[in-house]
């Protein structure tokens, strides 16, 4: 799964926006905020915004991604 997300960033142009986190399970969220946060500090996106769930222990269950 983390495959397929890091192909979809990575296929994105400069200044396009993604959102992340329908159909993905709160386990498996965790680790793509992990993924989009190492991306980050790579350099290669920025997060515009996560949205945490006040039903999940404040986990996050969308993540909006700008490709940079």
């Amino acid at each position: 799964m983390l495959d397929k997300i890091q192909t979809k960033i990575s296929q994105l142009q400069a200044g396009k926006k993604l959102i992340l986190g329908a159909g993905i399970k709160s386990d498996d969220m965790i680790k793509v905020v992990e993924l989009c946060e190492s991306l980050q500090s790579e350099g290669e996106i920025k997060i515009v915004n996560k949205h945490l769930n006040p039903k999940i222990d404040n986990q996050p269950d969308t993540i909006l991604i700008e490709k940079v």
